[in-house]
């Protein structure tokens, strides 16, 4: 299984508030525009990314799922679904102090074939899928900064 992990530090914007804006399903294009070499909206919070990488491009599916209120954390949902890319991605939501600001961390599990991932990672997959996930943190920094405005 292939871990990817992001962390982005958002100040002066209170946790839920950044949980509030993550659970609008429209507001993920705003995430993944731009992170990405191609982007098709399927439906809403739904959107088919293209990654080019070797041996051969790639569609990754991203699609919202749910928000998590459970056991006192925060987070959101999204599934990943592709060729031997099937995973989980999620959203986890902590204040820091001050309060007023929060840490959100990307979070992603692919659970494909591990051999062939493998294999695809070492011939390219992996940087590409660094450099999209560690884009979209940057996209959500600027998206929910502008909270604060």
């Amino acid at each position: 299984m292939s871990v990817y992990t992001n962390d982005v530090l958002i100040e002066g914007v209170r946790r839920d508030d950044v949980l509030a804006w993550l659970s609008e399903p429209k507001n993920h294009r705003l995430i993944v525009d731009g992170a990405w070499d191609g982007l098709r909206e399927t439906g809403t919070g739904c959107f088919d990314l293209d990654i080019k990488s070797q041996p051969r491009p790639r569609v990754l599916s991203y699609s919202f799922d749910r928000v998590d209120e459970e056991h006192g954390g925060r987070r959101v949902h999204v599934a990943l679904d592709g060729r031997r890319l099937k995973g989980k991605l999620h959203y986890s939501l902590r204040t820091t102090k001050p309060s007023t600001n929060t840490l959100v961390t990307l979070h992603v599990d692919f659970d494909g074939n591990g051999y062939l991932l493998l294999l695809a990672e070492k011939l390219g997959l992996r940087p590409r899928l660094e450099k999209g996930f560690a884009a979209m943190t940057e996209n959500l920094l600027r998206e929910i900064g502008k909270l604060r405005a």
